[in-house]
């Protein structure tokens, strides 16, 4: 960037000596536009364009906006000095403030002013606000009052002039902050001062951000909105100075941003990688907030996140790594340092945790991740058995669900005795969705809380439920139950008889229409083969859906006798598995899709599970020979029925 800025300088001086023997413009912009017309109206110093700013092989279009400059002194590059703060200016400014808070009136302010040895802009400002405060008061005027006000005006403008020519930057940034409505309309000066300054790199990263900030909040003025996206140049200049605590100040100014997001955003990339380790846990909060809210994708960063957690897990307290672990559960992201940060935090402070909400939060993650790491889940399912009773219904089913689902059957045997316990103790006050899933997560794992199931299954409960979706739930727990357990005397709901069918995913479908020749060349005949098949008499489930059925040439899956006991193992189901449907290490199956394929086997069927992703890695790499003998070796594979 400093080579881009030295290279437009020589060009203007080049301009600057050429204009000494041509009469011609000394510097031509495009774009001339005046930042301020009642300033520089009649000579602007300032002009609009844009600059094509290249980062790797990104190529972006940036606004900028170009000085113009006068002689060549104004040529030669300065290294930016803040000059040197009085306190009795910077640091007393509250007692300044005081002191012309005690003036009744214009002539005691004005009195004041003609005690001070000299004016600074603190003392002008403090002065200005208390005029304006005066103002408002209505107070009738005396001959000689009238006087005093006339002089308020030429009084007020040099009061002005002494603000707007302070070198304190801070001082300017404080009178945009105000709130008063005396000051608006000089607003448009300090802001055009301040963005001068930023080209002449005079502002601190903190001070940008405030700035930003600023016109930020106030960008439905198409005067502050139009200067947003030219800051960036202010960032760049400054970016040795950006460290570990105004890393997260600029990371907040980021959504106000539109062009000059992106440069802005590599800067703070680079940033975060080179500082990661310096940075503490609430600037990270904050990093991940603006993440969070800027939908943010970034792998690099995401990296360096879950380096950082690793190696600060032993600093967090259980409020910070639930807010740590819900922002990177929204983002959607998970690596193995993060598992591991989290599994360190449960194996050293599980037994000190107060908050069941962070045991809810790392469950959450866990299922949403589909993470089935048994010291974990042990370690979560320990403190449910010792606050149980504590636990709010409302979220019993974050805590047991996940246990069912990611197909993990804790070592202490009673988690699930507790478990029933606590639901048949908290009943009333659960909701059907809430206990359906839950009881699906038992059965799963093949646990029956029949005492729960009974106290669902009676006419007062289900005439109360009307959501189809949780009588679905119903219906897949009846039919389960009656498969699996010999106690349940069921089924007990009766027949669905305006069962839907149920929707194949479009990926499965696009691969068995691409590759069923395979299929068809494995099994031996077109006529051997039947695809998308939902299994008569039972509810309207996935799970007793087939993808793709091997059977002998004269039976298809619409004469085929599905209650016979005959004839077992003689037909194959062949079930398409997506990622989702395993765990993360993308080898066990998540519990609905293990209790789909043991009603399958339970139903005369030998079960074989074929991965997708290796379907479609054949496919796309026209592996014919390959993929046949994948489907043979799975299919030589098949589970027999039990």
């Amino acid at each position: 960037m400093a080579l881009a800025l030295r290279r437009t300088y020589m060009k203007a001086k080049n301009n600057l000596l050429c204009s000494t023997c041509v009469n011609t413009s000394p510097i031509v912009l495009p774009q001339l536009r005046s930042y301020s017309d009642d300033k520089f109206s009649n000579n602007p110093q300032f002009s609009s364009t844009t600059i094509m700013m290249e980062h790797g092989y990104n190529v972006q279009e940036l606004p900028v906006v170009v000085r113009k400059l006068k002689d060549f002194s104004e040529i030669v590059e300065k290294p930016p000095v803040e000059p040197a703060k009085s306190p009795s200016d910077s640091h007393n400014y509250h007692l300044i403030q005081e002191e012309f808070q005690q003036c009744s009136d214009l002539r005691d302010v004005f009195t004041l002013l003609s005690k001070c040895t000299k004016i600074t802009p603190n003392i002008a400002l403090g002065a200005i606000e208390r005029i304006y405060d005066l103002e408002k008061q209505s107070i009738d005027l005396d001959s000689k009052s009238i006087h005093i006000n006339l002089a308020k005006g030429a009084i007020l403008d040099k009061l002005l002039k002494v603000v707007v020519k302070t070198e304190d930057t801070q001082t300017i940034l404080n009178i945009l902050n105000t709130v008063s409505t005396f000051m608006e309309p000089y607003k448009h000066k300090f802001s055009d001062e301040l963005l001068f300054r930023v080209l002449d790199n005079k502002l601190s990263v903190e001070q940008l951000c405030q700035f930003l900030k600023f016109l930020i909040n106030n960008k439905s003025d198409p005067k502050y909105c139009e200067t947003i996206d030219k800051l960036w140049v202010g960032f760049v200049e400054r970016h040795a100075d950006v460290n570990e605590t105004n890393i997260s100040h600029i990371f907040a100014i980021l959504h106000g941003l539109k062009l000059s997001k992106k440069t802005v955003l590599n800067l703070l990339e680079q940033k975060l990688y080179d500082l990661w380790y310096k940075i503490n846990v609430t600037s990270m909060q904050e990093i991940l907030d603006t993440f969070v809210r800027e939908k943010y994708l970034s792998m690099q960063s995401f990296v360096v996140v879950g380096r950082w957690l690793h190696t600060n897990i032993h600093v967090l307290d259980d409020d910070s790594l639930l807010d740590i672990i819900t922002k990177l559960t929204r983002l959607n992201y998970t690596d193995d340092q993060i598992e591991k940060a989290v599994d360190k935090y449960m194996k050293l402070k599980c037994t000190k945790i107060k908050n069941y909400i962070l045991i809810v939060g790392i469950l959450n993650y866990c299922m949403q991740f589909q993470i089935r790491n048994e010291q974990l889940l042990n370690a979560c399912s320990e403190y449910f058995m010792k606050n149980a009773s504590n636990i709010p219904a409302s979220f019993l089913k974050c805590i047991i669900y996940p246990f069912g689902f990611l197909n993990y059957n804790p070592s202490n045997l009673k988690f699930w005795k507790v478990a029933e316990e606590t639901l048949l103790e908290k009943f009333d006050k659960m909701t059907t969705d809430d206990l359906s899933s839950i009881i699906l997560s038992f059965t799963y794992l093949e646990k029956y809380p029949l005492p729960l199931v009974r106290r669902i299954f009676t006419a007062e409960y289900l005439i109360k439920v009307n959501d189809q979706a949780v009588m679905k739930k119903l219906y897949l727990i009846d039919t389960a139950l009656s498969l699996e357990c010999p106690q349940y005397a069921g089924p007990l709901l009766p027949k669905d008889q305006w069962s839907k069918p149920v929707p194949q995913d479009h990926r499965i479908t696009n691969i068995i229409s691409k590759t069923i020749d395979h299929f068809v060349n494995v099994a031996g005949s077109i006529d051997k083969l039947s695809t998308s098949i939902l299994i008569p008499h039972f509810c309207s489930d996935e799970t007793y859906f087939v993808d793709i059925m091997i059977h002998s040439k004269s039976l298809g899956s619409n004469n085929f006798d599905w209650k016979s006991k005959s004839g077992r193992n003689d037909n194959i189901a062949i079930l398409i598995n997506l990622p989702d449907h395993f765990c993360s290490d993308n080898e066990r199956l998540v519990g609905p899709q293990l209790l789909r394929k043991k009603h399958l086997k339970m139903l005369g069927l030998k079960v074989v599970n074929i991965k997708y992703s290796v379907l479609s890695q054949f496919y796309t790499s026209y592996n014919a020979a390959g993929m046949r003998q994948y489907l043979i070796d799975s299919i030589e594979n098949a589970e027999s029925s039990t």
